[in-house]
């Protein structure tokens, strides 16, 4: 790992990666082509988060005196187990990552997740790492194909592409993917809390108004109890532990903007979500998350958190540098979070044109826990770096 010095966490600059020139054209070539489906999704969705028949909105709610009204009043509320399934919406994601034990106390990482990007052009895009906690070593792969590999589930979904599947209905999730070398094999449960994020000061649980770049629904699963199996270099070993599972859609732009975003289960039993988001003038647009327990959830208000980076690690491969050292300032305390396995850069500009780091951490401070962390739009504030050299 590249450690900073703590005194120049102030003056961190995004150093531009050294791509080879075919890479940069791949990658440009495949810039576009993700660029036109979001913004071909974007034009021809404005407004509307189902595909057909769109339910009728309601009239935005009347505000507080002296509170505005939230453009999130107007759209539907969340509906669970319904919303679960595909929207059609411009944007739409379906999201696992866990840390699972075997009974010889090895521990394992992984994440996995289907993109569907909908528009006059259609494609579906899977992503998936696993890494072995033991030794580091990491295992990653990706696909992706025109249209929707997907067959119709009431209150759920049947992604199946080649040997990857990710299937949900309410009463079960099963998860398939194989990589060179390793393959994960889980069933999950749906028992555990349902948490419907919102916004510091928003009274619409469940969706996110993202200012210019639109309005996204989010909603997490937190613990969703697991078993399977991981064969990595030909042996198979029984895993089980909890996972983390997201889904969001809407008609949001996802390039406008960067993230720092965090999973995190504590050992008191609640769960941390938060995310930090900012533009590509490096500006912060929103620090936000939720705190939940089996009492209940609780959203952040606006300046309760605080966000410090810490060290970077800089990829070998693309020269990117991530913050993956973290201090977390909550009202409860301060959490240290540093990764399991620094190198755990996913590189996926071969199916959505986009480089981002995504990994197992763990948190010491005022409270113990481990999860992972998403750091996305690092690349492109490296490229937006290098051309103003």
């Amino acid at each position: 790992m590249n450690a900073e010095d703590p005194a120049r966490k102030g003056q961190r600059r995004f150093a531009p990666g050294t791509h080879r020139s075919h890479r940069a054209r791949k990658r440009k070539s495949l810039t576009i082509f993700f660029v036109t489906v979001v913004i071909v999704a974007v034009v021809i969705g404005a407004g509307l988060l189902y595909e057909s028949p769109p339910e009728p909105l309601p009239a935005t709610a009347a505000a507080p005196a002296g509170k505005p009204s939230e453009r999130t009043a107007a759209l539907a509320p969340l509906n669970l187990p319904a919303d679960d399934a595909p929207h059609g919406s411009a944007m739409e994601w379906w999201y696992y990552n866990g840390i699972l034990g075997a009974k010889t106390g090895d521990r394992y990482a992984f994440h996995m997740v289907v993109f569907v990007a909908n528009g006059l052009i259609k494609h579906t895009v899977v992503h998936a790492a696993l890494t072995d906690l033991q030794t580091g070593k990491r295992y990653a792969s990706q696909t992706r194909t025109a249209g929707i590999p997907a067959t119709s589930v009431v209150n759920g979904y049947d992604f199946r592409h080649e040997k990857w599947q990710a299937t949900a209905s309410p009463s079960s999730h099963v998860l398939r993917a194989a990589f060179d070398g390793a393959s994960i094999a889980f069933d999950l449960g749906t028992s555990g809390r349902v948490v419907a994020h919102a916004a510091p000061g928003s009274d619409t649980p469940g969706i996110l108004d993202f200012g210019k770049s639109g309005i996204s629904y989010y909603y997490s699963r937190p613990r969703l109890p697991a078993q399977g199996s991981i064969t990595v270099g030909g042996k198979s070993l029984q895993v089980s532990g909890d996972v983390w599972f997201d889904h969001q859609w809407g008609e949001f732009d996802v390039l406008t903007l960067g993230w720092n975003w965090f999973a995190l289960h504590l050992a008191d039993g609640s769960d941390l979500m938060l995310y930090q988001l900012f533009d590509m003038d490096r500006r912060n647009v929103m620090t936000a998350g939720t705190l939940s327990n089996a009492k209940g959830a609780v959203p952040f208000k606006a300046g309760e958190v605080e966000l410090v980076p810490g060290s970077t690690w800089t990829s070998p491969k693309t020269g990117i540098p991530y913050v993956v050292e973290w201090k977390i300032k909550l009202p409860s305390g301060d959490l240290n979070v540093k990764p399991f396995v620094a190198d755990s850069e996913f590189d996926s500009s071969g199916t959505s044109a986009n480089v981002y780091w995504e990994g197992a951490v763990k948190a010491t401070g005022s409270i113990e826990g481990q999860g992972f962390l998403e750091l996305s739009g690092y690349d492109r504030l490296s490229a937006r770096q290098a051309k103003g050299k």
